[in-house]
């Protein structure tokens, strides 16, 4: 038993051979390529990965350092209550100081030889109200 070959059927399924490998060789060629980009940015992804791992380390660090050091302020904080208080009642007695201390303090300054621009920046007031202060001081 024999097969007759059509030699054009032949030429034609050799075509397609050749074309099929062409295609698969060409599409190798593309699949190696972005393998070989793939690699690179995994290598770059990798080192990122371990500087931010790094630098997490680093951070997690100074997050318990940083605890510690609220821990000791506050155990300070707690364990002198009464200077607190203290140094709270000061700042809320010196936080806004009547008119006659204020004046006090006006005179007190112009006495020791400061003139009414230098008091009235150093106790944050108007140098008309200082000048008048120490008008009024020296009239009566």
């Amino acid at each position: 038993m024999q097969i007759a070959v059509n030699p054009q059927v032949l030429l034609v399924c050799s075509g397609t051979t050749v074309l099929t490998l062409i295609l698969a060789i060409r599409a190798y060629s593309r699949n190696r390529r972005v393998a070989r980009e793939m690699n690179g940015s995994l290598s770059c992804l990798d080192s990122e990965i371990a500087e931010l791992s790094r630098d997490l380390d680093t951070l997690s660090r100074q997050s318990g350092e940083q605890a510690k050091r609220i821990a000791w302020l506050e155990s300070r904080l707690h364990s002198v209550p009464e200077e607190s208080e203290t140094l709270a009642e000061m700042v809320s007695t010196t936080a806004k100081p009547t008119i006659t201390e204020r004046r006090h303090r006006v005179l007190s300054l112009s006495r020791r030889g400061q003139d009414s621009e230098t008091i009235a920046r150093t106790l944050g007031m108007l140098q008309g109200e200082v000048e008048l202060m120490i008008s009024l001081g020296q009239a009566a």
